[in-house]
């Protein structure tokens, strides 16, 4: 049995999920994981509440504690330095034994994972997905439109963090390569953080709650993303072939001389804008 803890907010928990998942299915193991998080900004509510999630065999373990039968633990790697850590690719985690214990801070690295599974154990419900089509129409919101931009922001603690939190001239730049794309370009903005961004964006701002922002995410013809977990597996697991930008060296976008933060985001395929507004 291959398990893990839950922790953090929704981007943190799938990629827990994900990856746990992944390493049971490439070893032929059970997976078992407690869907009750130890803390978070929920006050440890399910997250992942909007998906067909299997969480393997029942586990009640608390939160950092070895459940029963477990006996062996695989530990990330990363390299600390004075602003990030960076968590290398590690593939080893797929050789582990069986009963083993994940424990990882980032495991962000498309090479870790089956892009068709992740699509399969990140299915949204059909009850859910009928509420978020019914929310968006209300809204007039046409997610089949080319024309279409979805911007997801991330505030919150972010913005307390100078060489984490992204600079309105990041926003404009992406928005401007959007338009010269296409000049008939028009967007909305994501986000959990509306009133931060209200005063920052001229056009409508929204926050639904988590699953709807994600199916929103999932379903764009076009993205500017931040730096944040959250929009990572939305968007790679977006069947629209979508246009996406996202920050070059994503977490430590505002200050890398040519450094990744916290892992190698490039792997995902996206175009990623330096602070000059070149892509890659």
């Amino acid at each position: 049995m291959i398990c893990c803890d839950l922790t953090g907010n929704i981007g943190d928990q799938i990629t827990r999920y994900l990856l746990c998942r992944s390493v049971a299915e490439k070893n032929s193991y059970d997976w078992s994981i407690n869907k009750r998080t130890s803390h978070d900004y929920y006050n440890g509510a399910e997250q992942m509440y909007c998906f067909d999630v299997d969480y393997g065999i029942p586990n009640n373990t608390p939160y950092g504690e070895m459940p029963e039968g477990v006996t062996n633990v695989w530990s990330e790697k990363y390299d600390d330095h004075q602003t990030y850590s960076y968590h290398p690719y590690q593939p080893d985690v797929f050789d582990v034994p069986d009963n083993t214990k994940l424990v990882f801070r980032c495991g962000h690295d498309a090479r870790y994972y089956d892009r068709n599974k992740v699509r399969e154990w990140l299915t949204i419900k059909k009850e859910n997905t009928l509420l978020y089509e019914e929310r968006l129409a209300k809204e007039g919101i046409d997610l089949s439109d080319e024309n279409l931009c979805v911007i997801n922001c991330r505030g919150g603690e972010y913005r307390g963090v100078k060489s984490l939190f992204l600079t309105n001239d990041y926003w404009s730049k992406t928005i401007d390569l959007m338009l010269q794309k296409n000049e008939n370009m028009h967007f909305i903005v994501i986000t959990e953080d509306l009133d931060y961004y209200k005063n920052i964006f001229n056009c409508p701002v929204y926050h639904f709650d988590i699953g709807n922002d994600f199916y929103v995410v999932q379903h764009a013809r076009n993205l500017i993303l931040s730096n944040s977990a959250f929009a990572i597996f939305a968007t790679w697991t977006n069947l629209n072939n979508p246009y996406v930008i996202a920050p070059k060296y994503w977490s430590r976008h505002n200050i890398s001389d040519g450094f990744w933060a916290n892992s190698d985001m490039f792997t995902f395929g996206w175009n990623f804008m330096d602070r000059d507004g070149n892509l890659d």
